[in-house]
């Protein structure tokens, strides 16, 4: 029996389940309540707030507002500023030239069509563009200009003996016909017998007759002439090619607009550059013009654009929509009230805040907000849990075999000297809570013996078991439960983490023939052996086991209340969660059907 499960009941620091519940009821929904506020743009509202109405930029306006007074004020000086530069000479004058009909009638005329044509005139004369175009037209005159050379070299090529010749025959029936003849047989033939090297006496009396023929003596006359020479040899020569480019050249409309010009000597007063300078004088004498030239030289229009784009006109401007608007006589008005404090929205904002941090949410919110009530709430979460509501078992997080039965079997089955067969789940019930019954009743199944394997046996007893092994793993962590401690000392009811081998495993309970937290392994002599803490004398009822694991770390706890600390390399991994019942000797009939009872099961990792 253990003395420190019976001092720590004695002494009441294993706490009632009820109260933990309870406790943990509150706790949980007073952590939604938390999490509600500390989102919520009510909270976020009134720590905005708070922050504000506390702030030494807080405390300093409301002192500041409770100082102040109009005299010695910006406002105070505002006013003065204003009527300093109201009377000053400058903007006095200003206001006389500003929207006067002066004024008016020069901005209209200074940018019209007149005045643009005056001011580009006036920069054509006086800059020197004028005088430069009028010496420009004087001295273009035909004598020496290229258009006189092009003239001269053209009258040239058409007086030559080449450009002659090439003009009297070139398309001529004369050197049609001459060329005509070179293509005929007679002209042939001539040729033929005057090139032969042996001539018979016909052929001779043919050549005497071609060599007399009228017309062919004509052609080699003609062909041997000057004329003919002059006609090749200026066909496609140079020559022949720039006469035709001066003669297009000289007798294009552009050639002889260009000499006319070049020979009037009247082509200046032409020009219109003369045409410009006429203009400008008769522009430098209009009304308008002397109107524009003079108000834009006096001394009230001069001052007019000084004080126009000036800092003290604009500063007058804006002082005077100052002075004159309802914020600034609504502040002059404000700046002379004694209580003006109790008027301003800091006030309002200030017995807000108090009212505001009186609200019940605020007031459980900041209870918590810097404790460590939340601690477990917002570092861990469920991974895993049942609360064994439903009608049957969940078959998507439980198996009714052991790891080792799924693999090895298919079915559940028994090792030597247990009394029971597990079923596949008809000794599991739900509904609110698990039940794992132990039944006695007549039953069929196998037994693994050494060597033989697995051998058929009948069983006077069937019990039951649930395992995570195809859902869940627990690596490190916390798996709580709710458990019914209410052993019976014939059969032995356990909730542990366990591996592929179910008889090496972390015990958060065992209770009836053992009742242990702790580790169950194989010893040397092949058979199960406890360690850890026994809990014998714990008071019947439901308590909250807990084990917490991390890496070879595990802490066992019961309603919160750590009991035992154990370090054990051998379970540094991952393992499913089991609960059975085993009948290890006969139970008597008034005791059966025996119900091992899981209200529900937690598994929690850290976030």
């Amino acid at each position: 029996m253990s003395f420190k499960i019976f001092s720590f009941q004695l002494t009441g620091k294993i706490k009632s389940t009820a109260t933990i519940e309870k406790k943990r009821a509150e706790l949980d929904a007073d952590f939604a309540e938390f999490q509600k506020t500390e989102k919520s743009d009510e909270l976020k509202t009134f720590l905005e707030l708070e922050a504000l109405v506390n702030s030494e930029t807080f405390k300093k306006n409301k002192k500041e507002v409770e100082n102040l007074s109009f005299k010695g004020s910006k406002e105070e000086n505002q006013l003065k500023e204003y009527h300093r530069l109201k009377k000053s000479g400058p903007i006095r004058k200003y206001f006389k030239v500003n929207g006067s009909s002066e004024l008016t009638r020069f901005e209209k005329e200074r940018d019209s069509e007149k005045m643009k044509s005056y001011y580009e005139l006036l920069d054509y004369v006086k800059e020197g563009q004028f005088e430069k175009d009028k010496k420009e037209i004087k001295e273009q005159i035909f004598r020496g200009s290229v258009e006189e050379k092009h003239l001269k070299e053209y009258k040239k090529l058409e007086k030559s003996a080449g450009i002659r010749a090439f003009k009297e025959l070139n398309g001529s029936d004369k050197i049609k016909k001459h060329e005509a003849l070179e293509k005929t047989e007679k002209f042939k033939k001539y040729l033929q017998l005057k090139n032969a090297a042996d001539q018979n006496k016909e052929e001779k009396a043919e050549f005497r007759r071609l060599k007399a023929d009228k017309e062919l003596k004509t052609y080699f006359r003609f062909e041997r002439s000057k004329k003919l020479r002059l006609f090749r040899e200026t066909t496609d020569s140079h020559d022949l090619a720039r006469y035709n480019e001066l003669k297009a050249k000289v007798n294009s409309e552009d050639f002889k607009k260009r000499e006319a010009f070049l020979k009037d000597k009247k082509k200046f007063e032409k020009s219109e550059a003369f045409k410009k300078y006429n203009e400008f004088k008769k522009l430098a004498a209009d009304e308008t013009v002397k109107f524009v030239l003079k108000f834009e030289k006096s001394a009230l229009y001069k001052n007019y654009l000084d004080v126009k784009d000036s800092f003290d006109l604009k500063r007058y401007h804006e002082l005077e929509e100052i002075i004159n608007s309802e914020a600034f006589k609504k502040q002059k008005a404000w700046l002379e009230d004694k209580k003006r404090w109790e008027k301003t929205d800091e006030f309002k904002k200030h017995q807000q805040y108090l009212k505001e941090k009186e609200k019940p949410e605020f007031v459980k919110y900041f209870k918590y907000k810097d404790s460590d009530a939340f601690d477990f709430l917002k570092n861990w979460e469920v991974v895993f849990e049942d609360d064994f509501k439903s009608s049957g078992l969940d078959e998507k997080k439980w198996t009714t075999q052991t790891a080792a039965a799924a693999k090895m079997l298919g079915e559940n089955y028994a090792l030597p000297g247990d009394l029971n067969i597990f079923s596949a789940g008809k000794n599991i019930k739900t509904e609110n809570k698990l039940q794992i019954q132990v039944r006695k009743e007549k039953a069929s199944g196998k037994v693994w013996k050494m060597p033989a394997g697995f051998v058929p046996a009948d069983f006077d007893y069937t019990s039951g078991l649930i395992s995570s092994d195809q859902s869940f793993k627990l690596e490190d962590g916390i798996l709580e439960a709710k458990i019914t401690f209410n052993p019976l000392k014939q059969v032995l009811s356990s909730f542990y983490l366990a591996g592929d081998n179910s008889t090496s495993r972390v015990n958060l309970i065992e209770m009836g023939t053992r009742n242990n937290i702790g580790f169950s392994m194989l010893n040397g002599k092949g058979k199960v052996e406890s360690t850890g803490l026994e809990i014998g004398n714990l008071k019947k009822g439901s308590y909250i086991f807990a084990l917490e694991k991390k890496d070879s770390t595990f802490i066992w706890k019961i309603n919160e209340t750590e009991l035992l600390r154990e370090e054990n390399r051998a379970f540094d991994r991952a393992m499913h969660l089991e609960a059975s019942s085993l009948v290890i000797d006969e139970v008597p009939g008034s005791q059966l059907p025996a119900n091992f009872e899981v209200e529900w099961v937690k598994c929690y990792a850290r976030k």
